[in-house]
């Protein structure tokens, strides 16, 4: 069994991949309290799946039972793995000596996770050029570094934003070649052998076109010398797209809730990795939408299925809530039913624009459990606090569905 940390942990979508017989979780570090409280319900998930109580967690998620009832299902004596901290140079050595009560003297034998992506997104690079010298989230992975130099992990997975590769430092320098050689060269005796790719979930069986670089390092000195995006090359698959991902899932318009779902056997994909049938339909609430926003919602769905591409120019302009009509050309998108979706990204948590579901009928955004099924977030996997904070942490997460493919890729070659 092979004990990791996950850094800048969210709400636990790249740990969910890791979550098998062959992996122990030490600890979550994150710093949004809304992501740790959903760290920490799905940490009492596998603890009541172990013991065989799911139906307690059942009742919670559909509101028979408060939190504080579920939690007498459980050793409260058991230390909880979910830190809730930002990483930083004050809070790093605290953060250490945490870790270190729960690992109880083993090893680490790997790191998981990425820094916020913010600071290196094209858009919000755009946004924070001038503030560049004072943002420090653009050198978070410093802080990684102190974790890999303190417990000299066999292994790491780093992973950002696309933008990262084509990021200036405030010397101008290319960040991304600087941090491959940082990563390389940890210290004077800790150096790993590097691979980097740029990954598209989609071609990995997510039902989401979602490009993000992926970073793994494994200590040089290893016993056993592995290519881990050759053996990722080997786990392609087609996704399912969206119609098979919604199939089984209720009708309903803007401001209602339908938490039962339409077919009792859905495709095979859900069916697998999405849905145990035994599991209640949560979160599957629409967003209440001002009519006139209802307007474009039912004129781009009709343009998508016409097979057009719809602009903020084709809405009339006695319809138009914004004048400057050249930044919001693409305001407002339709997710395509049949194929793949659009990268699902926080901002899915201001307003629901560019995620309008596509079903003219039903006339709305998509709702957290379906960005959720498309993230391949399983039907059992509940978010934490508010409707905002839910699309939040699904938007920053990493689908877990290709997590497990890195995961499985890792045990197969470091477990001997």
């Amino acid at each position: 069994m092979l004990n990791i940390i996950d850094l800048f942990a969210g709400a636990g979508g790249l740990t969910e991949g890791f979550r098998s017989p062959d992996y122990n979780i030490i600890a979550h570090v994150e710093m949004d309290k809304a992501a740790c409280d959903t760290l920490k319900l799905r940490e009492l998930f596998y603890e009541l799946k172990r013991t065989k109580q799911l139906d307690q967690y059942y009742n919670f998620i559909t509101g028979k039972i408060e939190y504080s009832e579920l939690l007498s299902y459980v050793d409260e004596n058991q230390p909880s793995a979910v830190i809730n901290a930002t990483i930083g140079s004050e809070t790093i050595d605290t953060i250490i000596k945490q870790i270190n009560h729960s690992l109880k003297e083993k090893p680490v034998n790997g790191i998981i996770g990425g820094p916020p992506c913010q600071a290196y997104s094209l858009v919000g690079r755009k946004r924070n050029e001038a503030k560049k010298e004072t943002d420090e989230r653009i050198y978070l992975y410093e802080y990684y570094i102190n974790f890999l130099k303190y417990y000299q992990p066999d292994f790491f997975l780093f992973e950002n934003v696309r933008g990262l590769l084509s990021f200036k430092d405030v010397d101008g320098k290319n960040l991304f070649e600087k941090i491959m050689d940082r990563f390389e060269h940890v210290s004077d005796n800790l150096s790993y052998r590097m691979e980097s790719k740029l990954v598209d979930c989609s071609e990995y069986g997510v039902p989401q076109a979602r490009k993000r670089l992926i970073i793994f390092g494994q200590k040089k000195g290893s016993v056993k010398k592995y290519n881990f995006f050759e053996n990722l090359s080997e786990m392609e698959e087609p996704a399912p797209t969206i119609r098979e991902l919604f199939e089984d899932l209720p009708s309903l318009h803007s401001g209602e809730t339908h938490n039962e779902y339409n077919i009792s056997d859905p495709c095979n994909f859900v069916k697998k990795n999405i849905r145990n049938l035994d599991v209640p339909l949560t979160q599957n609430v629409a967003r209440s939408n001002r009519a006139s926003d209802l307007w474009i919602y039912r004129l781009a769905a009709r343009r998508r299925a016409e097979g057009k591409r719809f602009l903020y120019t084709d809405v009339p302009e006695a319809r138009r809530t914004q004048k400057n009509t050249k930044g919001f050309l693409d305001r407002f998108k339709v997710v395509p039913y049949d194929n793949v979706s659009h990268t699902v990204v926080a901002h899915i948590s201001k307003d629901g624009h560019y995620y309008i579901h596509p079903d003219i009928e039903q006339n709305r955004s998509i709702t957290v459990r379906e960005a959720a099924r498309i993230q391949t977030f399983p039907d059992d996997f509940y978010f934490m606090n508010t409707r905002t904070d839910a699309f939040k942490q699904i938007g920053n997460a990493v689908p877990p569905y290709i997590a497990k493919k890195f995961a499985k890729i890792i045990a197969q070659h470091q477990i001997i």
